[in-house]
């Protein structure tokens, strides 16, 4: 169960919008869900979060769960690691997050 202050962050990442759509494609407010970042087999709870549309997230040929982290990266030519950093910089540091 989220905390009132994961669910504050939560939310204010998904207000922005796909990150990937507005970095990349230049598509600024495409509604977004939460995709938890994990690596090297961290806990989904304990990740951080990326905006990211259902199209970039799960359902399109070159969403995230279908893809991989890997392919996904190479697919879009950025990794989630400076996707991560952006979100940061729109959001400033009381939402700072990183990918361990």
């Amino acid at each position: 169960m989220a905390t009132k202050n994961e669910k504050k962050r939560f939310n204010k990442i998904a207000e922005l919008g796909c990150i990937l759509c507005s970095e990349v494609y230049g598509f600024e407010g495409t509604p977004s869900e939460l995709h938890h970042v994990r690596r090297h087999g961290n806990v989904r709870s304990a990740s951080p979060v990326l905006a990211l549309c259902p199209e970039h997230h799960r359902n399109g040929d070159d969403s995230f769960h279908r893809l991989g982290i890997n392919a996904w990266e190479d697919k879009h030519g950025i990794t989630a690691q400076r996707l991560l950093e952006l979100q940061n910089q729109r959001l400033g540091k009381e939402f700072k997050q990183k990918i361990d």
